[in-house]
């Protein structure tokens, strides 16, 4: 054994097993020790064949991100696979479990691959703002070609080894183990005397016409968007025009560009501050249970039906306390299948899990979606062992021993944040975390007190009381949402208003004004709509109005409003609204609300569609510098102080050359 591999002799062949907790990355020491197992075989003459391999679950999951943040270590990958490829006897890649990123690259620089039916293999770089690296630009498309090539890198998505698209890229595929087939493999190769290595495969460039039909067709696709897209297409393109050593130098300028390029950066981090979300204290202090039968009690049911059709969709077992909520269940499902969009055996079986009725002691989780703790209805106790929390349908956790927000539409928006008493049980916090992570949901922990109506409610109210201040000041509702947009935001603050209902916004911002100290006027624009009974997208009227064609300002809204330099001097609207964000943020922080600043860049991310490109509001603000949104700040100041005068937490970050996530933020 040389450190994280495992080597065993196998009749003349090497197994070169990659061993290193988590999954196998292919972190510096393992590449190092890697390279000198390699050598040492290559010396030793008992040996005639290679075979490399991963202990565990998977073969390997590729570079860990963090190290993308610092200098690339020797040897990187690109040596790694030289090594590999040059290698004076056969090499054969046995591959099971998930195959991503660098590690198709090492499986591609091996002389043949043998892969079990169910392996995962995966580009997901793309969806990082990068493109892949390791030769694995110059090596596929050889294989492969370019379509098949192309549509692995652009998707980033895991393909399993059974696609009949990578038939070319595997020389077996087998149901069973791999090792055994690719030792086999290897031995042959080695009788054989001869081998090819990919750098030299022709197939996949022998029809010059449609691997340039196959660039053409997703240069247009791609047209004007630039990016990782545009630049993995370069890269395909050079796999063909330049000489193999070309394209790989071509390749890995093109790496490295995009590694350090602002959207690599944002969308690295975000990757992983969504990984992090996830570790909360009481997962360590206690054992979580599975909470496999739901009651849900009370609600309204247009709001509770998108969340019970999620839990239904998933395996849950679930009771509902009001015959509205099962009928509109009911509903959803049929229509489905009416839609073909579900078949009806699987419409039968969801609705065979709900039950209408509130039984004591039945439910491992019971979410009370009442407004009120006091209510005409029964709450069933849980089970023993199981979990009761207030269900947030909008009107905030604040003063919750536990409490679940599930960001709607509960499809789309993959994100929860659970409220976090002082009296929560360890266990019932670590039992609703897993749930929520079983069922593909990022969970946001967020503390109570602290963190009053929610982490989520808190961050919008910041943002639409700096919007209700532009508009007083004489901004439009349009101009401001197109503000917001070019911020980062998929929906304007007053789009925002409209579809959450002017009457459950202008109760939650008056409580946060308060909190503030926010004085009188502040609400006009948001009482004018009131009192012209536009309350929201619910009756058709808000700061918008609701045709079918879809929303247009609302009459009297429409007019182009003050020059933006007349209210805000050279300030942009988009970065008064991202310093109102920024100072909301520090609030939060200070109050020690939520676990870490990455956090709140998730909850905006994934509850509020940020731009995941710009890695959320705190990264943002880390990349265009903290010092300038303080000096934004400063100005803004004059404007309404509770809103935007710096909280302390900014003025020490700027001050110690800091920004929320390292000293590169303060520039």
């Amino acid at each position: 054994m040389t450190g994280q591999i495992q080597s065993e002799c196998r009749d003349g062949v090497a197994v070169l097993s990659l061993d290193r907790p988590v999954a196998n990355a292919l972190a510096p020491q393992l590449r190092a020790d890697l390279m000198t197992a390699l050598r040492e075989t290559a010396q030793d003459d008992s040996l005639r064949a290679v075979v490399i391999c991963g202990a565990g679950t998977g073969f390997s999951s590729g570079i860990d991100l963090t190290e993308y943040d610092g200098p690339l270590a020797s040897p990187w990958v690109n040596a790694l696979c030289r090594e590999i490829e040059d290698f004076p006897k056969p090499v054969v890649a046995a591959l099971h479990g998930s195959v991503l990123g660098a590690a198709v690259g090492l499986a591609l620089a091996a002389h043949a691959r043998v892969a079990q039916a169910t392996t995962r293999m995966g580009l997901p770089e793309i969806s990082l703002g990068m493109i892949p690296g390791a030769g694995v630009t110059q090596r596929a498309p050889r294989l492969m070609g370019a379509q098949v090539a192309l549509e692995l890198m652009l998707s980033g998505k895991p393909v399993v080894a059974s696609d009949p698209r990578l038939r070319l890229f595997f020389d077996q595929i087998t149901p069973d183990d791999p090792l055994a087939t690719a030792v086999t493999l290897a031995r042959k190769l080695a009788d054989k005397g001869s081998w090819a290595r990919t750098r030299d495969r022709e197939r996949g460039l022998s029809d010059p016409v449609a691997y340039q039909r196959a660039l053409s067709l997703v240069a247009e696709q791609l047209a004007g968007q630039g990016g990782a897209g545009a630049e993995i297409v370069r890269a395909v393109e050079a796999a063909q025009l330049l000489p193999f050593e070309q394209g790989l130098e071509f390749e890995q300028v093109l790496f490295e560009d995009r590694l350090q390029s602002a959207e690599a950066r944002a969308q690295r981090h975000i990757f992983a501050a969504e990984r992090r979300a996830a570790i909360m204290p009481e997962l360590a202090q206690a054992k979580a249970q599975p909470l496999n039968r739901i009651a849900l009690v009370g609600g309204d049911a247009a709001t509770l039906a998108d969340l019970g059709m999620l839990f239904l969709d998933v395996g849950k077992d679930l009771e509902v306390t009001t015959p509205a909520l099962a009928q509109r269940l009911k509903g959803i499902f049929d229509d489905a299948v009416d839609k073909g969009r579900l078949d009806a055996p699987g419409r039968d079986a969801r609705l065979g899990r709900l039950a209408e009725g509130a039984k004591d002691g039945w439910a491992d989780l019971v979410l009370d979606a009442r407004d009120g703790r006091e209510g005409a209805l029964h709450l069933p106790s849980p089970r023993e062992g199981g979990v009761a929390a207030r269900l947030d349908t909008g009107v905030g956790l604040a003063g919750v021993g536990l409490g679940l927000r599930v960001y709607r539409p509960a499809h789309g928006l993959r994100l929860v944040e659970i409220g976090v008493g002082a009296g929560a049980a360890p266990a019932a916090v670590a039992s609703l975390a897993r749930m929520c992570a079983d069922m593909g949901r990022v969970a946001v922990r967020a503390a109570q007190p602290a963190a009053g109506a929610g982490l989520g409610h808190g961050m919008t109210a910041a943002l639409y009381l700096a919007a209700l201040d532009l508009m007083r000041g004489g901004l439009t509702p349009l101009r401001v949402d197109q503000a917001a947009q070019r911020l980062g935001l998929r929906a304007g603050p007053f789009l925002m208003m409209d579809n959450e209902g002017l009457v459950q916004v202008a109760q939650r911002l008056k409580g946060v004004a308060g909190e503030i100290g926010l004085g009188d006027g502040w609400a006009g624009p948001l009482e004018e709509r009131l009192a012209k009974g536009a309350k929201g997208r619910s009756v058709g009227r808000g700061f918008y109005d609701y045709p079918p064609e879809g929303p247009r300002p609302a009459k009297g809204l429409a007019e182009t409003g003050r020059a933006v330099t007349e209210v805000l001097g050279d300030i942009a609207p988009r970065h008064a609204l991202h310093a109102a964000l920024i100072n909301a943020a520090a609030r939060i922080l200070a109050a020690q609300a939520v676990q870490r600043a990455s956090d709140l860049d998730v909850l905006m991310v994934r509850g509020y569609n940020y731009d995941r490109t710009r890695g959320g509001p705190l990264m943002q603000a880390d990349q265009r510098g903290l010092m300038a949104v303080l000096k934004d700040m400063k100005v803004l100041a004059a404007r309404s102080a509770p809103i935007w005068a710096p909280e302390p937490m900014i003025l020490d970050l700027v001050k110690n050359g800091q920004g929320f996530f390292g000293r590169a933020g303060a520039a």
